[in-house]
């Protein structure tokens, strides 16, 4: 996909700007009121090709808040429901990414819901975030859940498995083989195409 940029209009937090390159493995957000964020790949590591970011390895990311590199403990819940949660060890603080539904995530402080995010698939279009005002986000939080939903994706829809999509790939050969019996008996009973 390469570079991605598109602005958000965040009823919040203004205008912000967010850079997605997947060759290189960074997210950068900035504008509004939010301090500039980065989350990187290390150049070492090899990418995957999911997520955008190219990995979800935690001991290959490295996290920039407002040029202050923070130790980042990123860690990935169950395969089919897309679980990421960062701890900061200094704040005592832990955010998770969770899915809401099939194509939204929301950033939780603690137990805490902050708000839903929205990012299509390699973060084309970014949606702005929903933000919950009784929760009283911060501008930090808000840079964070924008950089982990480009970078990591939103959403619980899972892609299916190799067994999966064989199954399904059978089921629809063994309907068409049930349709082509059925005509094929129905002709010789008599009936004849157009007539």
């Amino acid at each position: 996909m390469g570079r991605v940029t598109v602005v958000v209009e965040d009823l919040v937090f203004g205008e912000i700007t967010i850079t997605l390159d997947t060759v290189e493995g960074s997210v950068e957000v900035n504008g509004g009121w939010l301090p500039r964020t980065t989350l990187r790949r290390d150049p070492g590591k090899r990418p995957t090709s999911w997520p955008p970011i190219g990995t979800s390895d935690p001991d290959a990311l490295t996290l920039t808040l407002d040029g202050e590199g923070e130790p980042l403990a990123l860690g990935r819940g169950s395969v089919n429901r897309r679980i990421y949660t960062v701890r900061f060890p200094d704040g005592g603080r832990t955010y998770r990414l969770v899915p809401y539904d099939e194509t939204q995530s929301c950033l939780l402080r603690d137990k805490v819901r902050l708000g839903k995010l929205l990012v299509s698939p390699g973060g084309g279009h970014v949606a702005p975030a929903t933000w919950r005002s009784a929760s009283k986000v911060l501008p930090v939080e808000a840079a964070l859940g924008y950089a982990l939903a480009v970078a990591l994706s939103t959403g619980g829809e899972r892609r299916p498995s190799v067994r999966e999509e064989n199954g399904r790939k059978a089921a629809a050969a063994d309907q068409r083989w049930k349709r082509c019996s059925t005509s094929s008996r129905s002709g010789r009973n008599g009936r004849t195409a157009g007539g």
